[in-house]
């Protein structure tokens, strides 16, 4: 007689896809007729835009754009211009047997940018993209498996139990933040933009019934020429914002956000008083895996005191996240420059080909310096800091990673650096669970249960109850009944018969 056991199910999702790729593209740009002849590049800052990701024939379609703001200075050595780049791309994740059902999340970075110039009037830009793609898709989770609700004499199952804390849901949402700034005072009248960045952070993530309610703030970085031809002049803003989110599931012990910036537009405005303004419009991607505990209940272990019993057994997989960690590495490096350092004007940080293999998170800080030599003539030095840690035991994955502190001392032929890099890790465990699903009775082989005695006397070394009971046809309960509760200490024990 086959049995199959009673399920009690719950929809989870499954991380189904989990792919890399890396994408290189290049662009040109001549030098506008307004812009002398360039001597050197000074500084390269790159960001990448989320176009738009959709399920294909063949797996994900991606596109999106690089953009590239290049500071240069001219041959005379004396002023500062700047040349913008863009470039579309798209790339194609191939995934086979897709649903449909799939929830897509995506995260594009800028593992390099290199600048090249090709002659005074024209240079190249080189984006090197790191793309990471994971699709989750809905399972229906088993949660408590228990023998059905007919009878099933003289059959007996141990139950375990295992927590584990699963995504529940996974959704987007897309925003608009629009932002205006005062430029600081003291800073003279800008004429132009020359550079932007930004990057958008979520520090905190509540659940309110079944909406989820995401806080966080965009840092915004940009650089300017003065209308007496000074510069470039750096500030930074940070403009909060807050967005509820409708994720259909009301437990949520764990929740991991990953923006993505797919728009930003900048431009200098006019206030009322007629100062000049950062206006700042940044189109912005949240994409949430929500995480609730769970409670699993198998069957480990059967057996029948009237027949022999063949068990069907299956693994259950299962990637669990214990735990979200922030990391925080610094380096520091005195670094030499060609010539004597009078005055540091700008300082452009980029973050580069950051990556976490086992648990060794290794990272590449480049520090655009542009500064006055002691002959009044600007210059310019990149210097790459290296930096490594040890993220402990356990398995992890790389959610975020970005410059927190930069610290820079000029001193005559050398400057003292020192950046804080600051990640945050989401530590997972992989719990492989054996279960029994069901099981055969071999009613041909039934057992004679007259020839066993009705009460033996055993003793208990070490043994469970349960592998006493299964092995002289009896029964936890019936155990723990006969021996009025004490059962715990080593020693004789009463087994009675039991069906």
């Amino acid at each position: 007689m086959e049995i199959v056991f009673e399920k009690k199910c719950e929809v989870r999702y499954r991380e189904s896809v989990r792919l890399v790729k890396r994408i290189q593209e290049s662009a040109e740009s001549v030098v506008p007729d307004t812009e002398e002849d360039i001597g050197r590049i000074a500084a390269v800052q790159s960001s990448v835009l989320l176009k738009s990701k959709d399920l294909s024939g063949r797996g994900v379609l991606v596109t999106g754009e690089a953009r590239a703001c290049v500071l240069c200075i001219d041959e005379r050595r004396e002023r500062i211009s700047c040349v913008r780049l863009a470039k579309p791309f798209s790339a194609e994740f191939e995934v086979a047997e897709l649903s449909g059902e799939e929830q897509t999340l995506l995260s594009l970075a800028v593992a390099a940018t290199d600048a090249r110039l090709l002659n005074p009037r024209k240079l190249s830009v080189t984006f090197d993209l790191a793309a990471e793609l994971s699709c989750y898709v809905p399972e229906s989770v088993a949660v408590e498996t228990a023998l059905p609700g007919e009878s099933c004499r003289g059959l007996h199952v141990r139950c375990a139990e295992t927590e584990l804390t699963l995504p529940n849901a996974v959704c987007e949402k897309s925003f608009v933040l629009n932002e205006q700034f005062p430029l600081p005072a003291g800073t003279g009248r800008p004429e132009r933009l020359v550079c932007e960045q930004a990057e958008i952070r979520a520090d905190d993530c509540q659940l309110i019934g079944s909406k989820a309610v995401v806080k966080g703030r965009a840092l915004i970085r940009i650089a300017w020429l003065g209308e007496d031809g000074n510069g470039p002049v750096q500030a930074s803003f940070s403009a909060p914002f807050s967005q509820i989110i409708d994720i259909g599931a009301e437990t949520m012990e764990l929740c991991t956000v990953q923006p993505q910036i797919t728009g930003a537009y900048y431009d200098l405005i006019d206030s009322i008083s007629g100062e000049k303004m950062l206006d700042a419009e940044i189109h912005i991607l949240l994409q949430l895996v929500c995480r609730s505990r769970i409670r699993i209940r198998t069957v480990a272990d059967a057996y029948s005191n009237l027949t022999p019993l063949d068990a069907q057994t299956e693994t259950l997989h299962f990637s669990s996240a214990d735990e979200r960690r922030t990391l925080r590495v610094t380096a520091a490096e005195n670094v030499d420059v060609m010539e004597d350092c009078t005055d540091v004007i700008c300082v452009f940080p980029t973050l580069s080909r950051c990556s976490l293999e086992g648990q060794k998170l290794s990272a590449a800080a480049n520090l655009d310096i542009l500064y006055r030599t002691a002959g009044g003539e600007l210059s310019a030095v990149r210097r790459t800091l290296m930096l490594e840690e040890d993220c402990g035991g356990g398995d992890a994955r790389l959610l975020t990673a970005a410059l927190a502190d930069i610290d820079l001392r000029p001193s005559g032929g050398s400057m003292e650096t020192r950046v804080t890099l600051e990640v945050q890790l989401l530590c997972e465990t992989d719990n492989e669970i054996g279960s029994i699903s069901g099981v055969t009775l071999d009613e041909e082989q039934s057992f004679d249960l007259s020839r066993f005695p009705s009460l033996t006397m055993v003793r208990r070394e070490g043994e469970s109850l349960w592998e006493i009971a299964k092995r002289y046809h009896s029964s936890v309960e019936a155990i723990e009944a006969y021996a009025g509760g004490e059962t715990e200490n080593e020693g004789m024990l009463l087994v009675p018969k039991s069906v």
